[in-house]
């Protein structure tokens, strides 16, 4: 509403009163583009991507080493693999829950 109003308030018989086409498109521009930085002014945002601070390299890793374990789990019917997968899914999950807790 602010800047319709600003631009109400324009003196706008100087743009239109010009013979070339291109000086009063430039007039009416830069009039619109003031009363438009005027009443949407520029602010810096911060946003914090790393919502997940206790997520460390480390468990980074694990979790890859996980997905590739998981994709050799479905495909193999190999017993001591997916007892492996088992055994490093719950002791990821510990870690993961210890990381939590102490932040």
């Amino acid at each position: 509403m602010e800047f319709n109003l600003n631009l109400s308030y324009e003196s706008w018989s100087d743009t239109f009163t010009e013979e070339d086409v291109n000086i009063s498109f430039k007039k009416f521009l830069n009039a619109y583009l003031r009363n438009f930085y005027y009443s949407f002014p520029y602010k810096r945002v911060h946003i914090n991507h790393n919502k997940k601070v206790w997520l460390t390299k480390g468990i980074k890793i694990s979790c890859q080493r996980k997905r590739e374990l998981y994709t050799l789990y479905k495909i193999t019917n190999d017993s001591n693999l997916k007892n492996y997968y088992k055994r490093y899914t719950k002791i990821l999950s510990e870690v993961i829950k210890a990381a939590k807790k102490t932040l």
